[in-house]
């Protein structure tokens, strides 16, 4: 029989074990999420780089201000190769998960719409976007984060990190699989084009065998990297064939002298149907987005403010030009020749002439789209492995397996029962998860971090000009111990000049604008939400 002493020695060896595999997890997550400046060593040198440049990088550039007293500009960064490298890399990778199968739909939001208020929604979605994202780097910058979940703990606990990473995953699964439906889509209409008699075993259903193959040997194989700018390939290879789309559509509506404007079929302004326009607008709120994907970069650039600008520039790049310009042309001259009969999918109408050659763009572009589902499927995998135990599961690998097949493997099964209803995954997923991703989070984080309100900012001194004291977590998820380091300003608003004007012009900036945008992401969530 066990005595009473050696039943509390079980119980008190039960509790260790315990707490050992929570502070376990604990400190994986904190690996994971690398909150702290100090562990964010960037990527390792490349192959045919210089070691010591990229040694000596911090030593020329790795403070605001330069030795000299000069600002670190894009030009004083971009003089140091590794940081060429990292912004090209970034540049197609995030290219290729911006614009996926949003690009497909844009002409059809144009006929609806008309030019001008096409044009202006597309602006002001753009600006948006950027806006939102260069936020979420200034908030990442001040807290030493290094993703997006890692900076909802420290803005606001860990309730916060959950919200945030159930938006993420709801938004990025649902564009998964949408865009499954839609390789499927493409390559069906591609074999008919070129080959009219295909066996209906290919084109049944949406063409769910293309789609399962597409997944297979596609998609799933991309999704093995372990860093996402390894898809800067893929990228410059997808970019290359929406550029070929986006000359198709160009080519063939100049050389026919755009019939729908000599027609008046698209209007310069439309609004025709009130239910035609609130999906037009949902579809332009949906094509911009780009903050899941930008945030796990963080980690694959080289650490501090250098980082920091080198992804903000390049998801200006991809916003306000590279997306922009494509969507702009694409969405403009579809229109311009289709007119009112311009299809939801561009590839529905015919281009190139029909036949053989519009067969290949259609298959072309159906790998593009599966090559661009593994630039969402990242930062899926990014967000639940934060979810599984290293006592779960310790091999990397394996982990990697699991959850890749685990999210691809839903995906798919949903696009296979429902090929038909991918649309309304999108609007769905697209209306509740991108005003979360692309609009709220990243607000409401600015306002917690603005007003001192941020769970990092508890107990602190803050100022309202910037200071040299630094903040960042010490220990515990979310445990709100602070400890001050080197690297964060304790003050996340920035230095102004006295007076009331200066005040004035600051709350306008930090307060009023971010409520604008606040509310231009509720507008389109809600009208995406009315066309079910």
């Amino acid at each position: 029989m066990m005595t009473v002493g050696e039943s509390g020695s079980n119980m008190v060896d039960a509790n260790m074990k315990i707490n050992a595999a929570l502070q376990q997890q604990e400190e994986q997550q904190l690996d994971l999420m690398k909150v702290n400046y100090g562990l964010n060593n960037g990527l390792p040198v490349e192959a045919g780089e210089n070691k010591a440049e990229h040694e000596d990088l911090e030593t020329k550039i790795g403070s605001t201000e330069m030795k000299d007293g000069e600002k670190l500009t894009m030009v004083r960064i971009l003089s140091v190769s590794h940081n060429r490298r990292a912004l090209l890399s970034a540049v197609p990778t995030l290219t290729l998960g911006i614009m996926g199968g949003a690009v497909l739909p844009v002409s059809w939001a144009f006929s609806v719409t008309g030019v001008v208020c096409g044009i202006v929604i597309m602006v002001l979605v753009a600006a948006a976007n950027a806006y939102t994202s260069d936020m979420l780097l200034r908030q990442a910058h001040h807290t030493g984060s290094t993703d997006y979940e890692s900076l909802a703990l420290v803005t606001g606990g860990r309730w916060w990190k959950l919200t945030t990473e159930i938006s993420i995953v709801v938004l990025l699964v649902g564009t998964i699989v949408g865009g499954i439906a839609q390789v499927g889509e493409a390559a069906a209409i591609g074999l008919t084009s070129i080959w009219p008699n295909t066996p209906a075993v290919f084109t049944s259903g949406s063409g769910r065998l293309l789609m399962a193959i597409a997944t297979v040997f596609i998609i799933a194989p991309l999704c093995l990297v372990r860093r996402l700018r390894q898809l800067e390939y893929a990228g410059m290879v997808g970019t290359a064939i929406v550029l070929w789309l986006m000359g198709a559509v160009v080519i063939d509506c100049s050389k026919h002298n755009f019939p729908a404007l000599r027609s008046h079929d698209l209007a310069t302004v439309g609004f025709s149907s009130i239910g035609n326009v609130t999906q037009a607008i949902s579809i332009f709120g949906f094509a911009f987005y780009i903050q899941p994907i930008m945030m796990p970069l963080l980690l694959e650039m080289p650490k501090g403010k250098v980082g920091v600008k080198l992804i903000s520039w390049s998801t200006r790049i991809v916003v306000l030009v590279n997306a922009f310009i494509i969507y702009g042309a694409v969405g403009f001259f579809g229109a311009a020749y289709y007119g009112s009969n311009t299809e939801q999918n561009i590839l529905v109408n015919q281009w190139l002439g029909g036949g053989v050659a519009q067969g290949i763009l259609n298959l072309l572009m159906a790998v593009y789209l599966a090559i661009a589902n593994p630039t969402i499927e990242f930062p899926t995998r990014h967000t639940i492995d934060g979810w599984i135990s290293t006592s779960l599961i310790k091999n990397r690998l394996v982990r990697h397996l699991g959850e890749t097949g685990t999210i691809l493997g839903f995906s798919l099964m949903v696009a296979l029962i429902w090929p038909s209803s991918s649309g309304n995954v999108l609007v769905v997923t697209g209306a509740t998860g991108v005003c979360m991703v692309s609009y709220i989070i990243p607000v409401v984080n600015h306002f917690l971090l603005f007003f001192s309100k941020a769970k990092c900012q508890k107990g602190t001194a803050n100022t309202t000009t910037t200071t040299t004291e630094e903040v960042t977590l010490e220990e515990g998820v979310g445990s709100g111990v602070l400890q001050q380091q080197p690297n964060v300003p304790m003050s996340y608003r920035n230095a102004r000049k006295p007076g009331i004007l200066w005040l004035v012009l600051e709350y306008l900036e930090e307060i009023c604008l971010p409520l604008l945008v606040l509310v231009l992401g509720f507008f389109c969530s809600v009208a995406a939400l009315t066309t079910l």
